[in-house]
């Protein structure tokens, strides 16, 4: 008895969720009871995802059942659903905190300005884009709506597309938040506590329905989110019918540009250290990826010597192994990563510990990553697009104590999309020069 009232009194809630077994919930409000595939309009919807696409649904004959059986395959990684299966979704709940938070440093005159703005859409229940430059200081931008907003017993989610981004940013937000209950939820991860301050994937958004008030989109032109329609629609689906949404990005797609209300569009050009974004270096270099090139070797030796870290980005996964196997013998401190690498987090750790000093990666480290005395080299760069071009030059100089370094983009032919990438960075620091916001 006394085991059981124990369990009871630390029991989990699903507030504003759906849930596939009835027996998760307790006290719980239901509000809505339906099959997780329903036939909407001649067409088949899914509950969960709430797609319409034909494609997602896939149809046979259940011998068991003497009935068709139709299920999503959209969303099947979050749990299946079907039109035979019911499925519950939650009232949501209002819970006050007290908001506290700890900032172990002030605030820069431009994070001042934006943590203002994002304050009042907070209290205004709108929303905004933050057109922000990489190492701007986003997550500390946040702070002051997200503590308004628990004051207040909103429901607070802070998404990006990336599990990396979640995982970093969850480390600094649970640092500063210390008192609060916070649920990070991605892939492998459970809820702990009852939703009502989540840091997440958006993936995970599928699973709240008309639950947060407030939903802070980090990254939110990052691949899946950027190419897919659905998922960005699952974002409004977790929220309230009134809700303030904050979307903060280095490279806004023209899309979210267009669909932002005038005035809602915050430009923050500066970095946080109030010095200039590093700037990028063309060179000219056909790559070869089956054997060492003497221009590349001396380049990688002369970083490690000068004790930088780098990190060297390619757009294809078995021409960075191909080249990683050739290079690994002259480099002990060499290693690589990619998005299907089982050790990535492991070896970026070892990255940031020092056991390695040179790092292959894909564009999986693009973006959330953050290190001292760091450079980048983008091998091929006349393959990438403009918005990747500045997220891996946003890597360098993020730090106080290293505030430059070396961004130099190897191509076999100067493209548009090069052009923009500097063009872009150039006027970012031109505009946070004009406006103060930069040192000398």
């Amino acid at each position: 008895m006394h085991v059981f009232f124990y369990w009871r009194l630390f029991e989990i809630k699903h507030y504003g969720k759906l849930i596939i077994e009835k027996n998760m919930l307790s006290n719980e409000k239901i509000r809505h009871i339906s099959p997780g595939v329903i036939n909407k309009k001649g067409c088949w919807y899914c509950i969960q995802c709430h797609t319409q696409e034909k494609r997602h649904f896939y149809k046979y004959f259940s011998t068991l059942l003497d009935k068709e059986v139709v299920y999503c395959r959209n969303c099947i990684n979050l749990g299946r659903m079907d039109n035979i299966n019911e499925v519950y979704i939650t009232e949501t709940n209002v819970n006050m905190s007290q908001g506290i938070y700890h900032l172990p440093f002030k605030l820069s005159e431009q994070q001042r300005f934006a943590s203002i703005k994002i304050l009042e859409a907070v209290k205004n229940l709108t929303s905004i884009l933050l057109y922000a430059v990489t190492g701007a200081g986003k997550t500390e931008m946040i702070f002051e709506g997200i503590s308004f907003a628990r004051r207040k017993g909103y429901n607070v989610a802070v998404v990006s597309p990336r599990v990396d981004v979640v995982i970093e940013v969850s480390l600094r937000i649970k640092a500063a938040f210390r008192d609060e209950a916070i649920d990070v939820l991605y892939q492998g991860q459970r809820q702990c506590h009852n939703g009502h301050f989540v840091i997440a994937t958006v993936h995970q958004l599928y699973r709240f329905k008309h639950h947060f008030d407030v939903i802070i989109v980090d990254e939110v032109d990052a691949f899946p989110l950027s190419m897919d329609p659905i998922l960005f629609d699952v974002i409004t689906h977790a929220s309230k019918e009134h809700h303030g949404h904050i979307y903060m990005t280095a490279t806004p797609p023209t899309k979210l540009l267009r669909k932002m209300k005038e005035g809602s569009i915050i430009t923050l050009p500066a970095r946080f250290h109030r010095q200039p974004l590093p700037v990028p270096q063309f060179k000219y270099h056909k790559i070869k990826f089956h054997k060492i090139q003497r221009f590349l070797m001396k380049l990688l030796k002369q970083q490690i010597e000068a004790d930088r870290y780098t990190l060297v980005f390619f757009n294809d996964i078995q021409h960075m192994k191909q080249m990683y196997h050739c290079y690994k013998t002259e480099i002990t401190s060499l290693t690589y990563v990619h998005s299907e690498d089982v050790l990535r987090f492991e070896k970026v750790s070892a990255l940031r510990k020092g056991e390695y000093k040179v790092m292959f990666t894909t564009t999986i480290l693009e973006r959330g990553f953050t290190m001292a005395n760091l450079d980048v080299i983008v091998l091929n760069s006349h393959m990438f697009e403009s918005s990747a071009l500045v997220q891996i030059a946003g890597r360098v100089g993020r730090k106080l104590e290293a505030p430059s370094g070396l961004v130099l983009y190897l191509h076999e032919g100067i493209t548009m999309d090069m052009l923009k990438a500097r063009k872009d960075i150039k006027k970012m620091n031109a505009l946070a020069h004009n406006r103060g916001w930069l040192d000398g």
